[in-house]
């Protein structure tokens, strides 16, 4: 009986030393500000101001909020991360946030479902709409890029996705794990 309890104090303690370091370590993450720039926008794939204005934006007009243990920077981080920048899971968990794959997937989800809200999805996707718009754009490109008569790119990422019970084969990429292809307009 007293091995049992020395074996589940120590499984107990072990348990709270883990809680502890991710904990520690998503506070410092939180320093995230002091990062060099150009390695931010590598992990982040957006720079720090624009960073700064969608956790604005997400605070202001939606219900994502963040927890005494993960604050909202760490959540659109973690989305960031995963959605933008890597697409798996597998760098995702316990290198850049130390948080589980479970609560990964739980953050993608509250911030991709706070990115929807109607609000922020008129604010920050906008189509051209006169023919003004669309010749100003295309003025763009050309003076940019020397590319005529162009108003807008398309691009395609894989979005991992846990193997499906029904036609795997038909999610598994070129990369070597299962996704979606998902292919994206930007003007």
């Amino acid at each position: 009986m007293h091995t049992l309890r020395l074996l589940r104090a120590a499984h107990n303690e072990s348990v709270w030393l883990r809680r502890q370091k991710r904990y520690n370590y998503r506070q410092t993450m939180e320093s995230v500000e002091d990062m060099p720039e150009l390695l931010f926008v590598e992990h982040f794939r957006l720079n720090k101001s624009t960073f700064r204005r969608l956790c604005n934006d997400l605070r202001v007009h939606t219900s994502l909020r963040g927890s005494k243990e993960i604050p909202l920077k760490i959540k659109v981080l973690t989305a960031l991360n995963f959605l933008l920048a890597t697409g798996s899971y597998k760098r995702i968990v316990g290198v850049s946030q130390n948080l589980t794959q479970r609560t990964t997937s739980r953050c993608v989800r509250q911030v991709v479902d706070a990115l929807n809200h109607p609000t922020l999805m008129s604010k920050l996707i906008q189509f051209p709409q006169t023919v003004q718009e669309r010749s100003l754009i295309k003025e763009e490109f050309q003076r940019k890029y020397n590319l005529p008569g162009v108003i807008g790119c398309s691009d395609c990422t894989h979005i991992a996705i846990v193997k499906p019970a029904e036609e795997e084969h038909a999610f598994y990429n070129r990369k070597g794990y299962h996704s979606l292809n998902v292919q994206m307009v930007c003007i």
